[in-house]
């Protein structure tokens, strides 16, 4: 009797703590109005953002992260850590927009995006995006403004740890996405006919990036950096 008293009071303990885990995982939610934005269209909003200009340079893969990244829907939350068109997470959307996700998610695509111009800002300085930006190739992948984005874009640190590892797989998101695999994608959903400036949409060379301006040409040094994103800050 004891014996089956006992079991009784451990399920009903285990069935507590069950719907109390249950009840604090978030859910996938869609903010304000459910929007489609175009490569092109979210390609514009950078242009017209405060992102530094070795990266407005290369807009056209940045509107292809933005449709990978959301399928350019700006109320979506993933349910998991992040919202928005380029997808910053809570600690970032509060830091850069001065929000929470659901105010975030009902900003307009241009104020996303000047939120995210200024996180890219920051993480374009970090001793992982300098490291990236002196290399040609990484683990076979051309190391192109792409492939910057996703570094920054993944966070800084853990691109730190893709390249301590030498390997596109020495990290992958929860989704499995890795940044080698992120970059291919910007890529391959830029606008066809993206056109701007020293912008390159099908790069053919060592980088997109100018070969005489920009942290590709003129990495800073390390005492330069005044920001340095952490792992845990993206």
């Amino acid at each position: 009797m004891c014996m089956r008293f006992g079991s009784l009071v451990l399920f009903l303990v285990l069935c507590v703590i069950t719907q109390w885990l249950g009840s604090r995982q978030a859910v996938a939610a869609q903010y304000c109005e459910r929007t489609n934005y175009s490569a092109q269209q979210i390609t514009d909003a950078v242009r017209s953002s405060p992102l530094r200009d070795d990266l407005k340079g290369t807009s056209c893969s940045l509107g292809g992260l933005g449709r990978f990244e959301s399928s350019g829907n700006k109320g979506n939350y993933n349910g998991s850590c992040c919202t928005g068109v380029f997808q910053l997470n809570n600690a970032n959307v509060q830091k850069y927009a001065a929000t929470d996700r659901a105010g975030y998610g009902c900003m307009s695509l241009q104020d996303q995006v000047d939120a995210w111009a200024k996180l890219t800002n920051d993480g374009y300085d970090s001793p992982a995006v300098r490291q990236l930006a002196s290399m040609s190739t990484f683990d076979g992948q051309k190391v192109d403004a792409s492939f910057i984005a996703a570094c920054i874009q993944l966070g800084t640190g853990n691109c730190q740890k893709m390249l301590n590892s030498g390997s596109c797989s020495g990290f992958s998101d929860i989704n499995g996405t890795t940044i080698c695999k992120m970059s291919n994608n910007a890529r391959a959903l830029a606008d066809p006919n993206c056109k701007d400036g020293q912008a390159v949409c099908g790069p053919s060379g060592p980088g997109d990036f100018p070969t005489t301006t920009g942290v590709a040409a003129n990495p800073p040094t390390a005492s330069s950096a005044s920001i340095v994103v952490s792992p845990t800050d993206v």
